[in-house]
């Protein structure tokens, strides 16, 4: 009897597990459905693991630095039917993906941009995804595309940049420890990695010489 009741609980185990991830499948297969907003920002959601520079700079669609010019908040966006905010910046240097364009305006899906939101008049350089299905896009690893330009000195007023991690894993992958290596310019190499380990910023010229070393290795 005993073993009777341990074979039928076995089964209805069986049948249950069977039903949870035919459920689980349908969520992440039916993309057309409300039901699939887990998946709507896969970047946000997934893809917040440590990036080295050169991954960062491979995965973005568009790399540029930029103005922010525009914020504006849409609560139920017509393409996306999700609440976004609608940023546009008057680009500065276009990196990858925007040359000859003057001017870039994308969209977020609201929740992330709770920690990585740009300011109107501030100054950035931006990794960006290719825009998803619904028309979003976000930094690339979250935090981790989106810097901060300053201004650095009292007399010599030169621009460094920095990310929310303060630059640290750049050089060097914190997970797989896979490292940057830029042979094409020793300093360069040697000044990535310097601040990189120290957790500090990096000068502007600098920062995108060696984003575009490591654009044009990945073309």
């Amino acid at each position: 009897m005993n073993q009777r009741k341990i074979i039928f609980n076995s089964f209805i185990f069986c049948i249950s597990l069977i039903i949870f991830y035919s459920f689980i499948y349908s969520v992440y297969a039916n993309e057309g459905t409300e039901s699939s907003s887990v998946k709507i920002e896969r970047h946000f959601v997934f893809d917040t693991l440590p990036l080295n520079l050169e991954e960062i700079t491979s995965a973005a669609g568009r790399i540029f630095t930029g103005i922010c010019t525009n914020v504006e908040e849409i609560e139920n966006d017509p393409e996306s039917k999700l609440p976004v905010t609608k940023y546009t910046f008057k680009i500065t240097e276009a990196i990858k993906g925007l040359q000859g364009k003057e001017e870039v305006t994308f969209k977020q899906w609201k929740p992330t941009t709770k920690d990585a939101s740009y300011k109107a008049g501030e100054k950035y350089i931006l990794f960006l995804y290719p825009d998803s299905e619904r028309g979003l896009t976000s930094p690339v690893g979250f935090l981790q595309g989106q810097f901060e330009i300053e201004k650095k000195g009292l007399i010599r007023r030169s621009e460094v940049v920095r990310n929310k991690s303060s630059n640290r894993g750049l050089n060097r992958n914190l997970r797989t420890q896979k490292k940057v290596v830029i042979n094409e310019d020793k300093y360069i190499n040697d000044y990535v990695e310097s601040c990189s380990e120290l957790g500090i910023p990096m000068r502007y010229q600098e920062f995108v010489k060696a984003v575009r070393y490591l654009e044009k290795r990945g073309k």
